[in-house]
């Protein structure tokens, strides 16, 4: 029986692209929240991460349904 999930609103991921590509665009370096974490070998790569929320029972119509990113058909149907 699986307790809970991860999600990571996608549009919020889209969002940040569009901002750090606005700054390439305007000469300027996007700004990351994460300095430490992605050590390929070389160098640390600047980053920028989204907050997971889990998703349980008891929270997946705040999380998923009235953030609009499915509807609440979509859910009861499987349909993600």
């Amino acid at each position: 029986m699986q307790h809970s999930t991860i999600f990571k609103d996608t549009r919020l991921l889209a969002d940040q692209a569009v901002e750090a590509a606005n700054d390439y665009l305007n000469g300027e370096e996007p700004e990351p929240n994460d300095t430490e974490t992605y050590d390929n070998g070389e160098i640390v790569v600047p980053s920028y991460l989204l907050e997971v929320e889990m998703v349980l029972e008891e929270n997946y119509e705040e999380i998923l349904v009235d953030s609009g990113y499915y509807t609440e058909e979509q859910v009861e149907d499987g349909q993600l």
